[in-house]
């Protein structure tokens, strides 16, 4: 073996035994076990990680209907990297919910930033994207623009939904959702993925996967991707509709 090889393998090793020991002392975000994707990004989070977290999250909540949930997790690149739901069996939350939570997630990373400017929750969309009064409203239909794929979504068999071998792993999703429930991940001051909740109202969807972040410890430094709910969201003022049951929710401003 050349030297230069043997450089390379040396630094190859190095740099997986420094990761190793970066996510061992709690300085560097763990990675699903052996998750790998085109976009050099790894998972921030593992299967059974999301499980128990989407789990313990849904039996805290008291918000909404009190329906169990489907959590999707993208990496930085937008790739579904763990899927989990809440309930006994995959049949125990809305079917519907488990694509519409992996484009919460795919659309909350993609419009979040790196500290200092931060996250950005698809609560905040809501008011944002509705049409003005006297038109002119640049952003409204801004979900239309990058619909989801669902070719990715709806691949593979039902029975493997939400396990650790869901057929939409290692896919990017897409999709743009604009209402309550997808969350910047972040590790310090850098976004290492999003993460989407769906099965019940757009204000219980914000509330678990706020839960959830915190479970995991993937918060930003400055949690400023807050649900404001108010009965008269506008382009104008932002802001999000009410919900029923929607007194507890987690991750809310003042309300109106």
């Amino acid at each position: 073996m050349s030297y230069s090889k043997q450089k390379s393998r040396a630094g190859t090793v190095l740099a997986g035994a420094l990761m190793g020991a970066m996510v061992l002392s709690g300085t560097a975000p763990a990675q699903a076990e052996g998750f790998s994707d085109a976009t050099g990004f790894g998972c921030p989070i593992s299967y059974a990680q999301l499980k128990s977290a989407v789990t313990e999250a849904a039996s805290a909540d008291s918000t909404g209907l009190n329906n169990d949930y489907w959590s999707v997790v993208v990496n930085r690149g937008g790739v579904v990297c763990a899927v989990a739901y809440s309930g006994a069996a995959y049949t125990s939350q809305w079917l519907l919910s488990r694509q519409i939570a992996a484009a919460k997630a795919y659309t909350a990373n993609g419009l979040s930033l790196d500290a200092p400017t931060g996250p950005l929750s698809t609560a905040q969309l809501y008011g944002f994207v509705q049409p003005s009064p006297s038109g002119g409203n640049p952003l409204f239909g801004l979900e239309g623009g990058n619909v989801l794929d669902s070719n990715a979504a709806y691949a593979g068999r039902d029975i493997d939904f939400g396990t650790a071998n869901d057929p939409m792993l290692g896919k990017r999703v897409g999709g743009t959702i604009t209402f309550g429930g997808g969350l910047g991940l972040y590790f310090r001051n850098t976004k290492v993925g999003g993460v989407g909740v769906s099965g019940d109202t757009a204000c219980a969807d914000h509330s678990v996967a706020w839960r959830i972040r915190t479970i995991l410890k993937l918060t930003p430094p400055s949690q400023t991707d807050t649900i404001t709910l108010t009965s008269g969201a506008t382009p104008t003022t932002g802001g999000h509709p009410r919900c029923p049951n929607d007194a507890g929710t987690q991750g809310q401003t003042a309300t109106n």
